[in-house]
């Protein structure tokens, strides 16, 4: 890439834009199979992922009192507070070159954090935005969060609808086990906090006309023709 094109005027220099890539931010329903569509765009776009579930993940595996803080929250399907949440892909965001692109999924989760999110894209001159918001009915993402599995030692994702049966982890042979979140009492939180946090987050970004409203319903392959058809991006 280029160097920025650099304007002397006198002790102060500016630097103008350059020209930037494609910025996704996923929003929907847990269960709705957002990581899923994320993974398959990540690799066919070229984009940096920011996944802030992961990240919160892999931040409560710490040994503090803030983290231990943050895990109990988690498990009972309830939200961290959402300056933690910001802290942590900020830090991740703003390592990212400018030229290249990047797909959020897990944030922003509720309207302040949109803003934020929305004047940091801004103030970097990112102007490529799109906001995907999957959308898949309450009944349906419970039934997908109820037989949703995850590896105990590598965290690899496995539906029981698709194995049967499966006990344990096809890649490293590790038991399978239910997330904590994945459980009644907090799914009921999780629909609950979509609701009240993230319907507000769709209707803002659908003021700026930034929203892509897609159907979650159907087989993965199906979701994502219907994505990149949104998109306007031909098939490979």
């Amino acid at each position: 890439m280029k160097s920025p094109n650099i304007i002397s005027s006198g002790a102060r220099k500016k630097v103008l834009p350059s020209k930037t890539r494609q910025v996704l931010i996923f929003l929907g329903r847990s269960g709705s199979g957002k990581g899923t569509q994320l993974a398959l765009l990540k690799k066919k776009l070229s984009l940096v992922e920011i996944d802030t579930g992961g990240l919160l993940r892999r931040f409560i595996k710490q040994k503090s009192y803030l983290a231990r803080k943050t895990a109990a929250v988690m498990d009972k399907g309830d939200l961290v507070p959402f300056w933690l949440v910001v802290n942590l892909w900020l830090k991740k965001f703003l390592n990212i070159p400018i030229s290249k692109g990047v797909i959020f999924e897990g944030s922003p989760r509720g309207l302040e954090e949109a803003k934020i999110l929305d004047e940091a894209l801004n103030w970097l001159g990112r102007k490529n935005i799109r906001v995907i918001y999957l959308n898949v009915s309450e009944k349906e993402v419970i039934r997908r969060l109820s037989l949703r599995r995850i590896c105990f030692r590598c965290g690899r994702e496995y539906s029981l609808e698709f194995s049967p049966g499966l006990k344990k982890c096809p890649l490293c042979g590790d038991k399978l086990i239910r997330r904590a979140d994945d459980y009644p009492k907090a799914i009921k939180n999780r629909m609950l906090y979509f609701k009240r946090d993230i319907i507000p987050v769709i209707d803002y970004f659908r003021k700026k006309k930034m929203i892509l409203e897609v159907n979650g319903s159907g087989t993965v392959k199906e979701v994502h023709q219907r994505i990149m058809k949104c998109l306007k991006v031909k098939p490979r």
